[in-house]
């Protein structure tokens, strides 16, 4: 941790963009009412202990969104300490607006590729490419089959069938890259 006056060190950056554990808390009380614990718990399960923000993180955003009327609070049952923060219509509403600005970063995300290609050396390449591989279809994964029940059959069946197509063609371009690379190296051996 920097001390007063210092600079972070660039090379830890924050482990979550600022702003996203208020709309993640806004989120998860807008599908369901929960208590503060459990939502500390979720973003811990979900991230498989990668990100853990702490009870001075989640309680001080908790009573903001009771303050701005976003939420509600009402205690667990008669003689417990518990909360439970339920959604209000405001806080509806502000999902909503959320759910605009959070599609719209992604593309904003994918604008920048170029800023981050730059950024990784060539020895780090393969690592970089099998984790992202990995992680984007994990991501995927995770997305249709979390949202396949609120999702109509026939959309559903054309996200995969995009999907499916999305995957040919980076398969088909994989293997291009190689014919290339053995053609190359042919060449390169009979000119020895």
């Amino acid at each position: 941790m920097a001390k007063r006056g210092e600079t972070r060190s660039l090379t830890h950056p924050q482990g979550a963009p600022r702003g996203l554990l208020l709309h993640y808390m806004l989120r998860k009380i807008g599908n369901q009412p929960c208590y503060g614990y459990e939502i500390l718990q979720d973003i811990d399960s979900k991230t498989s202990g990668a990100w853990r923000p702490g009870a001075g993180s989640v309680y001080p955003i908790l009573k903001k969104l009771v303050a701005s009327g976003y939420i509600q609070v009402e205690k667990a049952a008669p003689g417990e300490d518990r909360k439970v923060y339920s959604i209000t219509q405001k806080g509806a509403e502000c999902l909503k607006e959320d759910e605009k600005m959070f599609l719209n970063s992604g593309q904003k995300w994918m604008a920048m590729r170029g800023l981050f290609i730059e950024l990784i050396q060539p020895e780090h390449v393969m690592r970089f490419m099998g984790d992202g591989t990995k992680a984007q279809f994990e991501m995927t994964q995770d997305l249709l089959e979390s949202k396949s029940k609120e999702i109509p059959p026939k959309d559903l069946e054309f996200a995969l069938k995009e999907y499916a197509l999305n995957l040919e063609q980076q398969l088909d371009w994989a293997n291009r890259k190689l014919g290339e690379m053995k053609a190359h190296a042919e060449t390169k051996s009979r000119r020895s």
